[in-house]
């Protein structure tokens, strides 16, 4: 009889446990009427920023708006031989609306991957604001008696900077060469957008 009373017991016990589980996962599923909270932890986990999100990719140079960074189809690119010192080149970047010339060019010569030392000396105070048909010059030094072999260049395409440094979106700008070619080496290095010619070329 102990034996029978102690199972007996087991499974109204059992049936017990069972019936309140049941309960408990109801309880879940009537959460669903608190989904009020569950929606008010998903928008918090929804960024809020989306307008700043948009403003860092102008800022990026996708779409660039007024006073953005210069992108490709914001400026004109000129390339010209410079007088002094001898073998430099002159960018001219002519802006056709208003917008900000940041940090220094990204060279692309010919085919090869758009690399070119920096002259970190001719980083201006400020980054130059361009309106419509004002210019920001860089000069681009193509050799150095220490350079390595030379070669000539025939092409040349010019990538713009975006504030944080980044390449501009939208491709690169090209930049006849004068007379159809350039001798350069490993050495090739450029300078900040600037204001003036002079600055540009160290003068």
């Amino acid at each position: 009889m102990t034996h029978r009373l102690l199972r007996t017991t087991a499974v109204a016990l059992t049936a017990a446990a069972a019936l309140t589980l049941t309960a408990c996962g109801g309880g879940g599923g009537g959460g669903g009427k608190g989904d009020g909270d569950g929606k008010s932890d998903q928008a918090a986990a929804t960024p809020s920023d989306a307008p700043s999100g948009a403003a860092g990719e102008d800022s990026a140079g996708k779409g660039a708006k007024k006073g953005d960074a210069c992108a490709p189809a914001d400026v004109k690119v000129d390339a010209r031989p410079a007088k002094k010192p001898a073998g430099a080149l002159l960018l001219v970047a002519t802006a056709k609306k208003e917008c900000t010339a940041y940090g220094f060019p990204f060279l692309r010569f010919d085919k090869d991957q758009a690399t070119a030392d920096m002259d970190a000396a001719s980083k201006p105070k400020e980054p130059v604001r361009l309106s419509p048909g004002k210019a920001a010059y860089a000069g681009v030094r193509p050799t150095s008696p220490d350079g390595g072999t030379a070669r000539e260049a025939k092409e040349l395409s010019v990538g713009l900077q975006a504030a944080n440094g980044d390449p501009v979106e939208g491709g690169e700008v090209p930049a006849a060469l004068p007379g159809g070619k350039l001798r350069i080496d490993d050495s090739v290095r450029t300078s900040y957008w600037v204001t003036s010619e002079a600055a540009a070329l160290g003068g």
